[in-house]
């Protein structure tokens, strides 16, 4: 634990053993992008069992602080250090947040509610996902380096035996070879951000003339109150920086009655100016509505400079969730898939690990829910230094799937 103080060597030992830095079992996988959202790993999470297969289970990586040799990158004759840190995330029954302070090499105890306001930890780990303290007075942002190409095909489809046979020794030459010029420009670090379902994403801005117009090609299906219905912006005025009108098209699914497919599309046109309050939407009945009703599309009223208008944006109620459809390609949702596109509510993290996954699921059919390393190094950039970062293993201490075995150094 973080009280325990073992070298590097140790550590390395001992993740030799665990089946996630180069476990058994061969066999190829359903190909996979290594770019790709982990829109389902909510589904991951409790796929993943809670405990990792026997060959695991005596496996350990204790939380160390050990010297290792200088970067290559130091111009110091102090050795930078190399942090192995092992935090455990709770089951897939009670998962819980471990977050963590990069700078001080510290695990912080911290509730959900003090850590939204928390400045001190950068980096939090929560069974299979992992944050960036975007809320603190500098943000805690991150960057791929691509140093695991080799682990997929010209298709970008994961090589199984790649994974299978990594190790935390196998991996550590890449984790070295990154140094301090390998940092690049300020403006390739991104951080974890909030965004809305829909938002201002209805509408097409001209830069030359700033004009802002409807752009029908973005449509969007919003699922609420047990129906789906086919939303995108038709048409729309503005006065100043507010909308004064859009009309929207609608096309309704009614589940409870038995539809597989969407209605034909009815315009709904949602009158903006001077409004006094927030404007309101029911997509079932295609209508707008006061705030008293069921509605499940609002537009805020605002006012801007002498403009009173709406705001160019659609929020979703408390209630419905949606997802893009930019083709427009879907006719109808079946909904025994509802679970695996990806809905969203009106606002919801995208997280840089969700952009650039750490791990690599369903590899190996011999351990169908293994969640196996990709060994990428990450760029971590804090207030005060960036750091290399790699996780090694998602199965240390006892074998329990959650516990995050990774190593950091300071460039």
């Amino acid at each position: 634990m973080f009280e325990k103080q073992l070298k590097l060597t140790a550590v390395v030992a001992g993740c030799l053993a665990m089946v996630a830095c180069g476990g058994g079992g061969g066999g190829s996988s359903k190909p996979a992008s290594s770019s790709s959202s982990v829109a389902s790993s909510a589904a991951v999470s409790s796929a993943v069992s809670s405990s990792a297969p026997s060959s695991v289970s005596s496996s350990s990586i204790e939380a160390s602080s050990s010297s290792a040799p200088a970067s290559s990158s130091s111009s110091s004759a102090t050795p930078i250090p190399l942090t192995n840190v092992e935090l455990g995330t709770g089951s897939a029954a009670a998962p819980a947040f471990a977050y963590y302070d990069l700078d001080t090499s510290t695990k912080l105890t911290l509730t959900e509610a003090e850590a939204a306001t928390n400045k001190e930890w950068d980096i939090a780990f929560r069974r299979d996902k992992i944050y960036l303290n975007a809320k603190a007075t500098t943000p805690v942002k991150a960057y791929a380096t691509g140093n695991n190409a080799d682990f997929f095909d010209a298709s970008k489809a994961p090589i199984a035996e790649k994974f299978i046979n990594a190790t935390s020794d196998s991996e550590l030459p890449d984790f070295n070879a990154v140094v301090a010029a390998s940092i690049p420009a300020a403006t390739s670090f991104t951080t974890d951000k909030d965004e809305k379902a829909i938002g201002g994403k209805f509408y097409s801005y001209n830069m030359t003339t700033h004009v802002v117009t409807a752009d029908p090609t973005k449509a969007f299906i919003v699922f609420s109150d047990g129906n789906y219905s086919k939303v995108r912006a038709k048409a729309l005025t503005s006065a100043g920086r507010t909308m004064s009108s859009i009309t929207l098209g609608v096309s309704f699914q009614d589940v409870a009655r038995g539809d597989t497919t969407f209605m034909a599309e009815v315009d709904v046109t949602v009158d903006a100016v001077a409004c006094t309050g927030d404007l309101y939407v029911d997509l079932d009945t295609q209508k707008t509505v006061t705030a008293n009703d069921n509605w499940d599309i609002t537009i805020p009223c605002v006012t801007v400079g002498a403009d009173t208008g709406a705001s160019f944006e659609l929020n979703l109620a408390s209630d419905a969730t949606a997802i893009a459809d930019a083709t427009p390609s879907y006719t109808g949702i079946d909904k025994t898939a509802h679970n695996f596109m990806g809905f969203q509510p009106n606002v919801s993290s995208v997280l840089f690990f969700g952009t650039y996954p750490w791990y690599q699921y369903n590899v190996n059919p011999s351990l169908p829910h293994y969640l196996y390393s990709q060994f990428q190094v990450y760029l971590i950039k804090t207030a005060t230094a960036t750091y290399k970062f790699q996780i090694v293993t998602y199965y240390a201490g006892a074998g329990a799937s959650g516990t995050y075995g990774f190593r950091y150094q300071s460039l």
